[in-house]
């Protein structure tokens, strides 16, 4: 394992685009060096995922409402209920 000069952040190995050089990259800064010749055996890029489209989270497009209310019997109950002994409400 090695970590970057600049940061300190782990080095993630990716290979290059162009000629599928292995380089070691930093996620946080972007910092990028070539490992020696002994620590590219090392470092191996197991499996890339591919992604299907259908893999997305489902959004509901309509804002639901509560539909029951507070009535003024149920208000006048809980009043009741949590009224002090004192006699005085408190909100």
């Amino acid at each position: 394992m090695k970590f970057c000069d600049e940061c300190g952040a782990l080095l993630v190995p990716r290979k290059e685009k162009g000629n599928k050089k292995v380089i070691l990259v930093c996620r946080k800064c972007g910092h990028k060096v070539t490992p020696d010749s002994s620590e590219i055996s090392d470092y191996v890029i197991a499996s890339d995922l591919n992604h299907v489209t259908r893999e997305k989270i489902e959004v509901v497009k309509e804002k639901t409402r509560r539909t029951k209310r507070v009535t003024d019997e149920d208000r006048e109950a809980f009043e009741d209920f949590f009224e002090d002994d004192s006699g005085v409400e408190s909100y």
